[in-house]
């Protein structure tokens, strides 16, 4: 007979784990945490929105059972006082795909999302970028993190390899690790992934050599990436469009922040164009969001791909998310209504959210020129986004080449920790890599990812200053 003694019994929990669990590998940049508590502290190292750029600051629910509305605050929004003028309601117009209505957005929904959303994601990729062949489709996600995880569990097997940029997200490396995919780092330029290296990993895969196939997908993000900051200009895209052709490996174009570009003349400076819109094969993934041009927290995005691929990344999505919460649905289709659907949100609203990250990004630049000595760091020709890949110039520190170059780096970061600001090592988004540096090679590969998107600007520029004193310290200048 079981005890039935009501003393607790202790349980030895570790054996009850999957194998999928006990080796999961989490972000190295959760290691930076502890620093965030550190009074005092700025961080540059969080790529995160600012709220002030999010498009709702309230809301009220109606809630029937309650007999009562319920006011929810936001960003300086804090009293039913606050919100703007309630604008009439109209049903939409015949051909309108913005439906918003929650009787059915609260409802179990198709895998494939929302019909009414989906409508106008279709026409939304077919004006921006127009994939040149016929059998596309799209589906909606939880986001871009939701979208690439379905995009590995439908493409990959254990001892896959999978392709990524050198530098990589490590929300991309961390998952992919836990799946038993084996990630490769591409070597990158100030333009992005170098097509001859992505060639000449192709061309001398060795099976055997490697303990698995030639990989198939090549993962990247191509518009101000994280965390290099590049966006990658149309001839080099069409350049690696062709590698992936000839060995037959598809793309995963992770693009969230497509929309954050700088565009010095707004609507009329159109945006890079996207591997998709290249994409003659069908051999290209698009995985989009709303997370970056409406916030976070609504985790809604969608993937664009040959229905042949998409129905299987589909059939991912039926046993885990199952689809999108329906209050994100119905908040964004009326928040894209109310901005006027297309036109609203291409020519209106996407210059104005590009606008502002574009002066935070500029801004930050002339601020590490003015406080940070030159002798100690290279900046990169800004493209937008929210990051920037700062050089150190190792190969000028006092201790190269008697000391390694990584010890150097975390000397370096200790420094900037003790004038209390903080941003990320580039060894954090190291990924895999079957290339050989010399030392002096090394020295010139070691970065820190700064991001500007969420310090006000005085403490962008203090952030700045604390940061050329513990380089001119670090370099003994």
């Amino acid at each position: 007979m079981p005890s039935i003694d009501p003393a607790p019994v202790t349980i030895d929990f570790t054996k009850y784990f999957s194998k999928e669990s006990t080796g999961r590998k989490r972000s190295q940049l959760k290691e930076l945490r502890p620093y965030f508590e550190i009074p005092g502290m700025i961080s540059f190292g969080v790529g995160i929105p600012h709220p002030s750029t999010w498009p709702v600051n309230g809301m009220t629910l109606s809630i029937p059972f309650a007999g009562k509305s319920v006011f929810i605050p936001g960003h300086e929004s804090r009293s039913p006082g606050d919100m703007l003028p309630l604008a009439p309601y109209s049903d939409p117009v015949k051909g309108d795909h913005l439906f918003p209505d929650l009787s059915g957005e609260l409802q179990y929904s198709a895998t494939y999302g929302t019909p009414h959303l989906l409508g106008w994601i279709k026409e939304h990729i077919q004006r921006v970028h127009a994939p040149p062949y016929n059998d596309w489709v799209n589906l909606c996600t939880a986001g871009n993190t939701d979208g690439v995880d379905a995009v590995m569990r439908a493409c990959f097997d254990r001892g896959d390899y999978m392709l990524v940029e050198e530098f990589a997200y490590p929300g991309l490396l961390s998952p992919a690790a836990t799946l038993g995919i084996n990630c490769l780092g591409v070597p990158l330029d100030t333009e992005g992934l170098v097509p001859e290296a992505l060639d000449e990993i192709l061309t001398n895969w060795d099976e055997k050599e490697r303990e698995g196939p030639r990989p198939k997908m090549l993962v990247l993000v191509p518009t101000c990436s994280n965390p290099a900051g590049v966006t990658i200009p149309a001839h080099r895209k069409r350049e690696i469009y062709a590698v992936c052709r000839k060995w037959d490996v598809l793309i995963c174009e992770d693009d969230p922040y497509c929309f954050l570009q700088i565009r010095p003349n707004g609507a009329d400076s159109p945006i890079v164009p996207s591997f998709l819109s290249l994409d003659t094969d069908g051999r290209v993934i698009r995985v989009d969001s709303f997370s970056k041009i409406v916030a976070p927290g609504s985790r809604l995005g969608w993937i664009t791909g040959h229905s042949t691929l998409v129905e299987k990344i589909m059939n991912t999505r039926e046993s885990a998310t199952q689809c999108p919460s329906g209050f994100s649905i119905a908040a964004i289709a009326a928040i894209l209504r109310a901005w006027g659907s297309h036109d609203g949100f291409e020519k209106k609203y996407i210059p104005y959210i590009s606008d502002i990250y574009a002066k935070r990004c500029l801004m930050m630049i002339d601020l590490l020129k003015k406080h940070v000595p030159d002798e100690t760091i290279e900046l990169p020709a800004p493209s937008g986004g929210m990051f920037l890949w700062v050089r150190l110039k190792i190969e000028s520190h006092p201790s190269f080449p008697a000391e390694d170059p990584e010890a150097i780096s975390k000397k370096v970061f200790k420094s900037m920790i003790d004038e209390k600001v903080l941003m990320a090592p580039s060894e954090f988004f190291k990924a895999p890599s079957i290339s050989t540096w010399t030392k002096e090679e090394e020295a010139k590969r070691i970065f820190v990812r700064i991001s500007f998107s969420l310090p006000p600007p005085e403490e962008m520029e203090e952030g700045c200053r604390r940061m050329g004193r513990a380089l001119a310290k670090a370099w003994n200048l």
